[in-house]
């Protein structure tokens, strides 16, 4: 019959194409959501744990953290000397045998040292012929004289020489002599006068050279650093 409305379609029928392909299209963007989803998250799971290895790891990076060991050791100080280095024991050993025990700068001056020494005292030129040690001094005319026990004589025998223009005589009155380990004598004015009796008491006229001695009396073994002719005029051993 004409004019009469169509039949609804039987049921389990399709429907036009247009909602079928929507209704596919949603049936496979709802799975591909879902599996994107989980790899996002698998690899966001897998980026952070490298992330956590690494800083973990001793050296990863600028920051990373060292393994606490209680204490924090110091850094070391660039800008400090740095500590000198044990000394050889053997150049040690070898400075400690060749240095000189303190006090004992003064070489030996054995009265042989003093040979041909001279000296000025005002204007008379004093020469030391020789100088030597002995037990008994003599005049040679039979004075003479002995050293106590345990001491001996220090003869120092000198040409004296007056080089002034007058005459004038030579003293030797406040002669002392120094021994090498600092102490000091006056000579033996009683021995001075056993053996040069006849040059202390007159002038000696200029240009004229005469012979005379100078005595101390010292310990055995004593060597003398100096000796100052009248206190004044020094005479020094040669070196």
């Amino acid at each position: 019959m004409n004019g009469s409305p169509a039949p609804p379609p039987a049921p389990g029928s399709e429907g036009p194409p247009g909602r079928r392909s929507s209704k596919v299209a949603l049936a496979v963007a709802v799975p591909l959501s879902v599996f994107l989803a989980g790899v996002l998250c698998l690899a966001t799971v897998i980026a952070l744990t490298t992330l956590v290895t690494r800083t973990a790891e001793p050296g990863a990076g600028q920051g990373a953290e060292t393994p606490a060991s209680g204490t924090e050791e110091p850094e070391p100080d660039r800008d400090a000397d740095p500590a000198p280095e044990p000394a050889d024991p053997d150049q040690r050993s070898s400075e400690e045998g060749t240095s000189e025990p303190p006090g004992n700068t003064v070489p030996e001056a054995p009265p042989s040292s003093y040979d041909g020494t001279s000296t000025w005292l005002g204007d008379f030129r004093v020469e030391c012929e020789t100088a030597y040690t002995d037990t008994t001094i003599t005049d040679g005319m039979g004075t003479s004289q002995t050293a106590p026990s345990g001491s001996e004589f220090h003869i120092y025998r000198l040409h004296v020489t007056n080089e002034g223009d007058v005459p004038d005589l030579f003293d030797t009155y406040g002669t002392t002599a120094t021994t090498t380990d600092g102490k000091e004598f006056t000579h033996d004015e009683e021995a001075e006068t056993t053996v040069a009796w006849d040059y202390l008491w007159d002038d000696i006229n200029p240009g004229e050279t005469v012979t005379t001695y100078v005595v101390l009396t010292a310990p055995e073994g004593t060597q003398f650093a100096e000796v100052r002719i009248a206190g004044e005029a020094v005479l020094e051993p040669a070196t």
